[in-house]
């Protein structure tokens, strides 16, 4: 029985993610058909950002299958990503690279920043930081 609730949070958070980031790129598609590749940066760097946040909370099992795998897997866009990577590899070989190695330093970058506030968080609070 657990597996199957397990099953249905990630299927909701994937839906609640993936609604999420139609939004987003709708969002950015409304002001300039060219700023698609910043929403999908946008969605993979706050994505980053909260499930590093989300990795210091004690969310259980199924909060984590709902938030972790199923929101934050759902809104951020890894295949659409690498499909802009090689658009833009066919446009320029500098501005491919380019792309790619800011979006790996921003998500670096804020997987650390997720992970930080939460541990910050949980010293104030005084509970232990969990580990995904």
């Amino acid at each position: 029985m657990q597996g199957m609730k397990s099953l249905l949070a990630v299927g909701l958070g994937g839906a609640l993610g993936t609604g999420s980031r139609y939004a987003l790129s709708l969002l950015a598609l409304q002001y300039e058909p060219g700023l698609a590749v910043l929403a999908t940066l946008a969605a993979n760097v706050l994505g980053a950002a909260l499930i590093g946040y989300l990795a210091t909370r004690d969310l259980g099992a199924l909060g984590s299958a709902l938030w972790m795998t199923g929101f934050c897997g759902g809104f951020t866009t890894f295949s659409l990503f690498s499909l802009e990577i090689l658009l833009l590899f066919e446009r320029s070989l500098a501005l491919a690279v380019g792309y790619g190695a800011v979006s790996l330093v921003l998500w670096l970058v804020a997987v650390w920043a997720g992970f930080a506030a939460g541990q910050r968080r949980s010293a104030r609070s005084g509970s232990p930081p969990t580990r995904p």
